[in-house]
């Protein structure tokens, strides 16, 4: 088949990794980037975009972006597929808490949805429980809403056992400082562990940075190194390799019953032992204490506890780390993901 894959051109790992599988798939993808700014980059998107639409069989808009699929809806009547991942009014609303439900602002992010979601010919979403929710909130069909795992840039994210490990034990956390993350228990958990030889390297920055200043600022965790630089793909996986346990979403929060951060992908790529909040969300492809360990969500103590069980039993880290990898390998190559997309959307294996 022929794709046309809009995108922002920021090599998102929804997008990098449907692209790449498609390829691999032998099917054919065209990107067309939508970037720049003011109304004439829409003019200049317009054009392009009406230039090549007849050359492929189905458009697929990528993560993001759903105000151009009413534009797109009303220049052509072509299978159009939404790679939505999640709902921008749970990711503005519930998860940020930017405005109240009913506010203007509540009610521009609902409608955003609801338009982009009902003007889509399939959207893709990252969970069973998220498909509810679209299904339930925004009056969707379900035969609308496909199931579509994140997945991963390949080229970034790949095990390398040639990596050496920090010679402290040392814990990860990656990601943007979110109410979801966890990230006030993961400063917490450091500080009962600063006489342990634990060390804990957060690689993130944020929403919640005031929130996590104060809190380092109270505690004073000796043992807690906080990266907000940006990092080259390289020593962002490499550094990530040097580590003994990647930390999952660790918060007691709503949103996490539906949602699976891109890291918990990374992790199972790279082989890291993934230690992560127990939410529905995550356990639908992770199975406890086989490819995971979890911990009650918000319990720092909990956390403390596995942290230095998992220290103690390096091969059990190590079996879950395998466990997880080869779980990655199983079910959520950019090939394998690409096959189960074609099979969804338009009724057909590929061998």
């Amino acid at each position: 088949m022929k794709f046309l894959y809009i995108n922002t051109g920021n090599k998102y790992a929804p997008d990098k990794h449907l692209i790449d599988g498609l390829r691999e798939n032998s099917h054919e993808v065209f990107e067309l980037i939508e970037n720049g700014h003011g109304i004439s980059k829409y003019v200049y998107f317009i054009n392009r975009f009406l230039k090549n639409k007849n050359q492929f069989d189905v458009i697929i808009i990528g993560y993001g972006l759903p105000f151009l699929i009413p534009v797109i809806r009303l220049l052509s009547i072509k299978k159009l597929i939404f790679n939505a991942i999640s709902s921008q009014y749970e990711a503005n609303i519930i998860s940020r808490n930017i405005a109240k439900n009913f506010s203007f602002t509540g009610i521009r992010w609902f409608l955003v949805d609801l338009i982009s979601f009902h003007l889509s010919s399939k959207v893709l979403l990252e969970s069973n429980a998220q498909v509810s929710f679209v299904n339930k909130k925004f009056f969707v069909p379900k035969n609308k809403l496909i199931l579509g795992r994140m997945g991963v840039d390949e080229e970034i994210f790949f095990r390398d056992q040639s990596i050496q490990k920090n010679k402290d034990f040392t814990v990860l956390f990656r990601g943007r400082f979110l109410p979801e993350s966890g990230i006030l228990t993961v400063i917490e958990t450091a500080k009962k562990l600063e006489d342990k030889k634990i060390k804990f390297l957060v690689i993130g920055h944020g929403f919640m940075y005031r929130e996590v200043n104060a809190l380092i600022a109270k505690l004073k965790p000796t043992n807690l190194k906080i990266l907000s630089e940006r990092l080259s793909e390289d020593e962002l996986r490499k550094m990530m390799l040097s580590c003994h346990i990647s930390l999952g979403q660790l918060a007691d929060h709503p949103r996490l019953i539906r949602t699976l951060p891109a890291k918990l992908y990374e992790s199972l790529a790279l082989g890291l032992p993934y230690l992560t909040g127990r939410n529905a969300g995550v356990l639908e492809v992770l199975t406890e204490n086989n490819n995971c360990i979890a911990v009650e969500p918000g319990n720092s103590l909990e956390l403390a506890e596995k942290i230095t069980y998992l220290q103690d039993n390096p091969e059990i880290l190590s079996n879950i780390g395998e466990n997880g990898y080869n779980l990655y390998l199983k079910e959520f190559t950019s090939k394998k993901l690409a096959k189960d997309f074609i099979r969804d959307c338009f009724g057909y294996k590929l061998s």
